[in-house]
């Protein structure tokens, strides 16, 4: 028998078909039956000829369609469409974060009419800001000491408001099957910024028990396989259509729900972008007590303190509340590619915290709309280079304010085993001279409180400042810097003779790129400034011949761009310039002086 080669004939490689969609495949049948010349109806629109090819072209177009999805989307390295994503990563165990709502620290100062004892304000305690409501979550406790006016601040350290309303998901009977699930199905569009959406972290799950006629509080697990089969556990989900499942256990890994009992969900539902508050925007509203004849039996069976006494409609009014600091923005929900990026890294720590990354992870996929930056710096690591940075500017860390109520407030007398974890909070620089907020006590602790349970037991997670360098425009020829260098400094870009594009145009392009290349978003702890890629992108804006940074003061110039960089508060201790591609220690982080005076220090001249 002879070797042919079928495809010879057709003048068309084996894989051929890969090439084509139905347009091309109709105009390659067309083209062959002209090159026949047998028939001749193909090349009329509308003829029955013409439509047959149609229907087999398109029908194939629609095949090869499914097969690169299928081919594709079934793996993890190619996926690309969420569904087909999370379904994979369910077969690991790992779970995609949802969206977390805008979520704010308070200040609280109890007057002298609420007299001295023990309070707690219940759960789903809310404010209302204009009509968007802030929640507390769970109960807080605090003690009064005094006779007059006294600041809370156990309530001040700890207590996070989630903005969204309290819903109580309709209750659920259990049918008593091992491994019982329950999909809250709410509309939970999670690419949207005006749909409301179900807030990350914020679901409770309470059931009651057929048993015993009383509510018991479930708790999230980490994973089912890993709880004893009393404890009262649920594993938690967004499952591919954007949903939350609630699967309860079989008995062996959990408490499995027998027949009869009720389960009931609440969550707070987000308002989106609509949610997001300034500082001060709770100051001097009320705190509303929440209720339904429902959750009354729940909070009756559930409470911890029985004792204390609880802050309602009588007493709310001695407590002022504020909020220091403006909400967080909306944090996102996890996309394909960070899923694909985290999962693996999950599945090498199974959750345990040991390393930095393994904790640099898990804060970072926890708490994304809070923190801008983490690193996680190890002891040696700490003194080496923070501690060792102190004593380089002749200033005293015992003594530092950033240090000290750091060290005091979360690190044990055994300071050998500390993790410290350095947090950027997600900033926006909107004014000139601002000196950027640090992340919050509040804050602070629920990164202690969220990896409490993963990390070693001999670890102390101990929150750590950052130290902030803030860049102004400026070059010199002095041995000894100071920040009113900047002052007589100026960026001149020069304009081609051969290009005509306005002035303020061209200027208006380069602050954008500055105000990009040290935007906070766009920078990390540790981070490199890479003064190689800003004056490329500058000079790639067309139009543009060269760039200058010039002093006019000492009527010298550096051919690029170059910074004046200083710690703002240590600002005569800690200085330097910055004209090229610089690398900054781990625990800082960099951002632009003057984002609304800059138009002042840059020119625009002709060549």
């Amino acid at each position: 028998m002879s070797n042919v080669n079928n495809y010879t004939d057709y003048n068309l490689p084996q894989n051929a078909y890969i090439t084509f969609d139905a347009l091309s495949l109709k105009d390659y049948i067309v083209s062959r039956l002209n090159t026949n010349e047998v028939f001749t109806d193909q090349i009329y629109e509308g003829s029955n000829m013409s439509q047959i090819i149609d229907i087999v072209a398109f029908s194939y177009h629609v095949l090869m369609f499914y097969l690169n999805t299928t081919a594709s989307e079934s793996t993890f390295s190619q996926a690309t469409l969420y569904e087909n994503m999370n379904k994979i990563v369910n077969l690991i165990g790992y779970k995609p974060t949802g969206r977390q709502t805008s979520l704010c620290n308070v200040n609280a100062t109890a007057n002298s009419s609420l007299t001295i004892g023990n309070y707690v304000i219940r759960r789903y305690s809310y404010f209302l800001v204009d009509g968007i409501q802030y929640t507390f979550l769970k109960d807080y406790s605090f003690a009064k000491t005094t006779s007059t006016d006294e600041s809370i601040e156990s309530l001040n350290e700890n207590v996070i408001l989630y903005q969204g309303t309290v819903q109580e998901y309709p209750t659920y009977t259990a049918e008593g099957n091992a491994y019982e699930t329950l999909p809250i199905v709410v509309t939970n569009i999670v690419d949207t910024t005006n749909e409301q959406f179900i807030s990350h972290g914020s679901i409770a799950v309470y059931v009651k028990e057929k048993a015993t006629g009383r509510y018991y509080t479930y708790t999230e697990a980490d994973n089912l396989y890993i709880a004893n089969s009393y404890d009262r556990v649920f594993d938690l989900r967004l499952n591919e259509n954007g949903n939350y499942e609630v699967k309860f256990g079989n008995g062996t890994f959990g408490r499995q729900l027998d027949e009869g009992d009720e389960v009931v969900i609440y969550y707070i539902l987000s308002d989106n972008v609509a949610g997001v508050i300034s500082q001060n925007a709770i100051s001097g509203n009320t705190l509303f007590t929440y209720t339904t004849t429902l959750f009354e039996d729940i909070y009756t069976d559930t409470k911890v303190l029985d004792s204390a006494t609880l802050i309602s409609n009588s007493n709310n009014s001695f407590i002022n509340f504020s909020n220091p600091n403006n909400s967080t923005a909306i944090g996102s929900s996890e996309t394909v590619d960070e899923i694909r990026q985290n999962a693996p890294r999950f599945l090498a720590s199974n959750l345990r915290l040991l390393t930095s990354q393994d904790f640099t992870q898990f804060i970072t996929k926890s708490l994304n709309s809070i923190t801008q930056s983490i690193y996680v710096a190890s002891n040696k690591e700490y003194l080496d280079e923070y501690i060792n940075y102190f004593y380089a500017i002749s200033v005293d860390p015992n003594k530092e304010n950033r240090v000290l109520i750091n060290q005091v407030n979360f690190a044990d007398s055994c300071d050998f085993n500390n993790v410290n974890v350095f947090c950027v909070p997600q900033l926006n620089i909107i004014s000139d001279n601002q000196i950027p907020d640090y992340l919050s006590s509040s804050f602070k602790n629920l990164i202690v409180d969220i990896t409490k349970s993963n990390k070693a037991l001999g670890m102390e997670v101990v929150p750590r400042d950052p130290v902030y360098v803030t860049l102004k425009i400026g070059i010199t020829n002095k041995s000894i810097y100071n920040k009113t260098i900047a002052d007589t400094c100026k960026l001149v870009i020069v304009r081609e003779n051969t290009n005509k594009i306005q002035k303020e145009t061209l200027k208006n392009k380069v602050i954008t790129e500055i105000k990009d290349f040290l935007d906070p978003s766009n920078n990390a702890l540790g981070g490199t400034i890479a003064i190689s890629t800003l004056t490329s992108n500058i000079l790639s804006i067309e139009g543009i011949k060269s760039i200058r940074t010039v002093n006019t003061a000492e009527n010298i110039t550096f051919q690029g761009v170059s910074f004046v960089a200083w710690n703002p508060s240590y600002e005569d201790d800690d200085i330097s310039l910055i004209n090229q591609d610089t690398t900054l220690p781990f625990f800082k982080f960099p951002y632009l002086n003057y984002p609304i005076d800059i138009r002042n220090y840059i020119e625009v001249i002709d060549e």
